[in-house]
């Protein structure tokens, strides 16, 4: 528990040095996305060594990585300046959520996809779902200053209303957990930690738009709203954190690496960021308006 805080206060430092250094050198956008990009790629292999860990799944490819890579650059690079949710990505975001989620209901099944196109699947599960994040992060907005780099802004908002999800899981679920979950899954998740989370979310979102618009002067969201708008990421981030543990249970493991002290690897550290990443940017692409204004 102590090392998971640890880890977790120097993860969020981590990320609030990369973004205030790269405002003050004027490479904000530029640093993030690169970092995001190693831990994604870095999620990836891990995904694949599970994988090959699994009875019955072929040997997949690090072929997947590059082409993962290969994505995520030229959606930073290469993409529309104003990218918003489009109906051909949203759509297959849509049906590998439901395959996605369907996986719970029988966690000691392998799925055949995964048995039979391993490198595809791991590239459909994190690049490709993960990608929404580049998506955001090249969001504008006029009324900034930095329009360069506002959608930093809201891809921090994204990551503060998933990952506190699993903060407050983790406050009121240790010491009130009493009904669980999914036991055979993830035995230590229980209801309460669940209503926990929703409740950390909402309040960790709404501080954070609060926080911006007070300290720094950027009204990217209302508090309020972005505190209502991060209740659906948030129930979305329990099954996508449960989805990576049926993968590891399958591959008989406890983490899927040992890079973070307390939190694991780095496909442990964003799993519960694969479903509320495409959410997140239909949410924004259709309600940022409203959520802007008073």
């Amino acid at each position: 528990m102590k090392d998971r805080a640890l880890s977790t206060i120097g993860l969020w430092v981590i990320v609030g040095l990369v973004i205030w250094v790269g405002n003050f050198f004027s490479f904000a956008e530029k640093a993030s996305f690169g970092l995001l990009a190693l831990i994604i790629g870095a999620a990836q292999y891990e995904f694949y060594s599970l994988a090959q860990r699994i009875p019955g799944v072929r040997r997949p490819s690090l072929s997947g990585v590059v082409a993962g890579f290969a994505l995520l650059f030229g959606l930073f690079f290469l993409a529309a300046e104003e990218a918003r949710a489009n109906y051909l990505m949203t759509g297959a975001a849509l049906l590998i959520s439901l395959h996605l989620i369907s996986l719970l209901r029988n966690p000691g099944e392998v799925p055949v996809l995964l048995r039979r196109f391993p490198t595809l699947y791991g590239f459909a599960y994190l690049p490709f779902m993960l990608s929404s994040l580049i998506a955001i992060a090249r969001m504008k907005d006029g009324n900034l200053l930095e329009a360069h780099s506002v959608g930093l802004y809201y891809v921090v908002w994204v990551f503060v209303a998933t990952k506190f999800t699993d903060v407050g899981g983790l406050l009121f679920g240790v010491p009130f957990g009493k009904h669980k979950i999914a036991p055979t899954i993830s035995p230590a998740k229980s209801w309460e930690g669940c209503a926990g989370g929703l409740a950390c979310s909402a309040l960790a979102a709404g501080l954070y738009a609060w926080l911006l618009r007070d300290a720094c002067g950027i009204t990217f969201m209302v508090p309020w709203k972005a505190a209502v708008l991060a209740l659906p990421l948030a129930v979305l981030s329990i099954p996508s954190d449960l989805v990576e543990s049926v993968f590891k249970r399958l591959a008989g493991a406890k983490d899927s690496g040992a890079t973070i002290p307390g939190i694991g690897g780095a496909l442990d550290l964003i799993d519960s960021m694969v479903l509320t990443s495409p959410a997140a940017l239909i949410l924004l692409s259709y309600f940022l308006d409203w959520a802007k204004r008073g």
